[in-house]
């Protein structure tokens, strides 16, 4: 018996389709990613608030102003401009939604092990509404105090995170605003 050629095309294709099901099916019934979530602001706050950062925070100050002492003008004004700087970047990520990218540098050789504890693949601020919509299907897992108690907090900080978690954050504008004086 010969097959027509149509029909040979559509045989082989169909065996193909069939050797893909198992493929198909394993994706569709796996069970859902589950991605931690975090506030940002609070991860920031606890990183620019905990001993180690203040600590460089004082240390920085503190040869700003040695170079104003020792006559270096120029350095002084740079060491003082970067401070301004690394304020302005504080405070977008405290008061607002800013990444907080110096508190997930910070803890870099710990995220690994934070995630295997949490039981989670990836970690999303839950202000990135862009990296969220890739994990629609996802279960989100709240790892904000997780990572947050790698800083330490003290109880009296404790009691600003919790204040935080209560609060919208502020748009960047209204920031920059209030900075200015405005």
């Amino acid at each position: 018996m010969k097959l027509h050629p149509l029909k040979l095309k559509l045989a082989v294709a169909t065996t193909a389709l069939m050797s893909l099901q198992p493929l198909l099916t394993a994706e569709t019934n796996a069970a859902p990613a589950r991605i931690g979530i975090y506030d940002s602001r609070v991860l920031a706050y606890a990183y620019f608030t905990c001993d180690e950062h203040m600590r460089q925070l004082n240390a920085a100050i503190i040869a700003a102003k040695q170079a104003k002492m020792d006559g270096q003008k120029e350095r002084s004004e740079q060491m003082a401009a970067a401070l301004r700087k690394q304020q302005e970047e504080a405070h977008l990520q405290v008061f607002g939604s800013a990444p907080a990218d110096d508190a997930l540098l910070a803890l870099k050789e710990k995220l690994p092990a934070l995630q295997e504890k949490a039981g989670v693949s990836n970690l999303v601020s839950k202000w990135d509404e862009a990296a969220l919509s890739h994990y629609s299907k996802a279960e989100l897992v709240d790892v904000t105090d997780l990572l947050a108690e790698e800083f330490k907090p003290t109880d009296a900080q404790r009691k600003v995170i919790a204040s935080i978690k209560k609060s919208k954050p502020v748009s960047a504008e209204e920031i920059k605003k209030s900075e200015d004086g405005h």
